[in-house]
């Protein structure tokens, strides 16, 4: 790790990673440490595992971002990393307002400066988060393991990471790939809830309000009672409006969208 004039943050220069002359400060502030555990990621994931075409060049920043907030977790704690994947996740809500439509692997942009940019990096990131959450973290961790001893010291593809992943869980990915990867824009979910005290059920509606086609996503409802424990509730969303009823002890006090971090969505759930 080397303190140079000759880069303004961080540069994951392969056996010395330069970091600008401002990095060395001396109070333990939090983004140098992340500076530092980023670029020191990329020594596995954008040099030794190379992507191929700056198309893919989220196989880099994303795995770098998600690295560091991975190793937050380990060594920080779940709270510390929920509050990084919410803080890039609304990187990504404000990228995607000013710029909607880019897509993560783009194909050869005329601007080269728009080659990286806050997708490649925090959307790029969440896309590994939820494919997380999809595969449980035995697969994943597997699956990284796997796309890592086959092209360690060469160059690899979306599509190569995409079969590693596959094989490694046994499952068809192409429509997780497409949507999240190969399509521009993000959910906008936007719903509301009542409670029918005959009934003793909780109704929620909810709607996709971003332009295009829906996404297929799958959103955690936590309904909130008095003196117990939330209750955590998920529904399948294909289509760009879902009804969803659930049976509550009691009035709930509250009803919060996506309470353990798992989607990358913009949420907004009012009662009727």
């Amino acid at each position: 790790n080397v303190q140079s004039n000759s880069v303004s943050g961080g540069m994951e220069s392969a056996s010395a990673i330069f970091y600008s002359s401002g990095s060395v400060v001396g109070d333990r502030n939090t983004r140098w440490r992340n500076v530092i555990i980023h670029e020191i990621a990329h020594q596995w994931f954008g040099n030794a595992v190379t992507e191929r075409d700056w198309n893919d060049v989220w196989l880099s920043e994303g795995f770098a971002t998600y690295f560091t907030l991975l190793f937050v977790e380990h060594a920080y704690g779940r709270d510390e990393f929920a509050q990084g994947l919410r803080r890039s996740r609304q990187t990504v809500l404000d990228f995607d307002l000013k710029t909607p439509g880019y897509r993560i692997v783009h194909e050869n942009l005329d601007d080269m400066s728009q080659v990286t940019t806050g997708m490649t990096y925090q959307k790029g990131a969440w896309v590994l988060h939820m494919l997380r959450q999809r595969l449980g973290d035995d697969r994943f961790r597997d699956g990284i393991r796997t796309y890592y001893r086959r092209y360690r010291n060469a160059n690899a593809a979306t599509a190569d990471f995409r079969e590693a992943m596959e094989q490694a869980s046994g499952q068809d990915l192409s429509a997780f790939f497409d949507q999240w990867l190969y399509r521009g824009g993000v959910p906008r979910l936007s719903g509301s809830w009542s409670w029918d005290p005959a009934s003793r059920a909780v109704t929620v509606d909810l709607r996709q309000t971003q332009p295009g086609a829906p996404f297929h996503v799958s959103v955690d409802v936590a309904v909130q009672v008095p003196g117990a424990a939330a209750r955590v509730e998920r529904v399948d969303m294909a289509s760009s409006s879902e009804k969803a009823t659930f049976k509550a002890d009691a009035e709930p006090t509250a009803l919060v969208l996506d309470p353990n971090v798992r989607l990358l969505a913009a949420t907004e759930l009012v009662r009727r």
